[in-house]
């Protein structure tokens, strides 16, 4: 059997393991891309999207491929677009099922499958549940996927969680490097499904009580599994860097140690990933340092033990905080820190207190968000009840009908605050880690950083660049804008090449 994954905007880790997995079963599977040039929460442009759009395009590019089934990896930010793009497929070939998957029909299974164009969805894991279907096509009975048949629709439970990762085949990387060659310059991997935490805006919060019962909240990759990974992928693609996405790398000393080891002799190419204050000690730190981690990600998201204690399910103290950044300091470890604005019963009190509590960890680079809020998160349920949302806000939020900025939000809008209330404080906390010492005190003590001030986006976007430029990471803006320039060019033959047919 052959499935056509539709992928749109960005490489996804969940179709090429898809891939590599079904492509062991003896299935065909290819990809389409949507690039979204201009049409992404962070860079967004109306009339160039439009002009760049190839929607069309691609219902072409599907139809070529006489695919048995063809697969939208769907997550609640993308929801929208991938909607119109399967309702045109149904339009111009309505005998090829649609199946949804991914963490928005995960999510809410029961909104997704009314729709018109979705003929099935997978909930939770696909791998397994996917052979199956491709290998039983007019079977109805299988676990993790929900069908229609006539008016009805049947609601398969799911299966138990994958527990030894070890036994899933490499990601299937050609998918994607084949269209998009600077795709491979930063390898991206990950070495562990699940997470141990349930923050209350983390779709993981989700998935935890969809499996219930189901397997283990965390699974891990052998270190060497890992490591045999990514020589294979230092051979074939000669990869500048890799980034590990797990949700919290760092768990297991004992983990970490062997795959320090192993990865410093076999791989020895810089590295980054995200991980979580409890678990960074000096040790660790220096661990990581010494095996080559250029660079940590923290989510702290408020400086305030309250909040993170009563409203995001977060227990980590600001002196576990504070230790955690001293021993990357100590260690040598740039790392960065989140922050998330519009958390319900924060307001000004708590911005000053993560201010100060900023400054004082001096980290590499900070990075603030407007709040996103996602289908089924308990976040929802706390900000109705603080009146942050309306009740009429939640099925628009389970729609994918809101959104929110990003770091700079080049054109993008956020639903609940558009004047972007703090973007002031925003902006000081972009600048504070590339200012002296003594002038944030002088800021900080006079609070000039409450100064209402809405920086224009292409000072954001200097600030950015320049930040970057200091921090030796400019490459990742580089490799933005060639991506941008290229998907362009990819958009403009795409619409050439099947101008007859539009």
């Amino acid at each position: 059997m052959k499935i056509v994954f539709v992928a749109v905007g960005v490489e996804s880790l969940a179709i090429e393991f898809l891939s590599s997995f079904l492509k062991k079963q003896g299935h065909e599977v290819e990809i389409v891309f949507d690039p979204t040039v201009f049409a992404t929460e962070a860079i967004h442009s109306a009339k160039l999207a439009k002009k760049l759009d190839i929607k069309k395009e691609l219902i072409q590019q599907i139809i070529e491929k006489k695919p048995d089934f063809v697969g939208f990896s769907v997550f609640t930010l993308n929801y929208q677009r991938i909607l119109k793009i399967a309702h045109l497929l149904k339009r111009k070939s309505s005998n090829i099922p649609i199946i949804f998957g991914g963490i928005h029909p995960t999510s809410v299974p029961e909104i997704v499958i009314k729709e018109k164009c979705v003929d099935m969805i997978c909930v939770g894991e696909g791998e397994e549940a996917l052979s199956e279907l491709l290998n039983k096509p007019n079977s109805t009975n299988i676990k993790n996927i929900w069908f229609k048949q006539k008016n009805k629709i049947i609601k398969n439970p799911c299966r138990p969680l994958i527990d030894d990762l070890d036994t899933l085949p490499f990601p299937d990387k050609d998918l994607f490097y084949k269209i998009y060659p600077g795709f491979f310059e930063d390898y991206y991997t990950i070495s562990s499904r699940g997470c141990p935490f349930a923050c209350t805006y983390c779709g993981n919060n989700v998935i935890q009580n969809v499996y219930k019962g189901l397997g283990k909240k965390i699974r891990r990759r052998s270190p060497k599994n890992i490591v045999d990974e990514l020589v294979l992928a230092n051979k074939k693609y000669h990869p500048k860097k890799v980034t590990f996405v797990d949700d919290v790398f760092v768990q297991d000393l004992d983990w970490l140690k062997e795959f320090a080891k192993l990865y410093k002799k076999k791989v020895n190419l810089p590295y980054a990933m995200l991980t979580h204050p409890s678990f960074l000690s000096l040790e660790i730190a220096k661990l990581l340092k010494k095996s080559g981690c250029y660079f940590l990600l923290f989510g702290i998201q408020s400086a305030s033990e309250k909040t993170r204690r009563e409203i995001l399910n977060r227990f980590e103290s600001n002196a576990q905080i504070s230790k955690a950044a001293q021993n990357c300091h100590q260690a040598g470890l740039k790392f960065s820190i989140d922050h998330i604005f519009n958390i319900p019963t924060e307001g000004l009190p708590e911005y000053k207190e993560a201010v100060n509590f900023y400054y004082q960890l001096n980290p590499t680079i900070i990075n603030a968000y407007w709040l996103q809020y996602f289908p089924k998160t308990e976040i929802v349920n706390i900000a109705v009840k603080h009146k942050l949302l309306k009740k009429s806000d939640v099925p628009k939020i389970e729609r994918g009908l809101t959104n929110t900025s990003l770091i700079v939000g080049i054109g993008g809008k956020d639903s609940f605050d558009p004047a972007l209330t703090y973007s002031n404080i925003q902006l000081y906390f972009m600048l504070m880690p590339f200012l002296p010492s003594k002038l944030n005190r002088l800021i900080i003590n006079n609070e000039w950083y409450l100064v209402k001030f809405k920086p224009p986006l292409i000072l954001n976007m200097f600030l950015k660049f320049l930040i970057a430029l200091v921090n030796k990471r400019v490459g990742v803006y580089f490799g933005i804008v060639k991506s941008i320039f290229f998907f362009t060019k990819y958009s403009l033959f795409m619409k050439l090449k099947y101008s007859k047919h539009n």
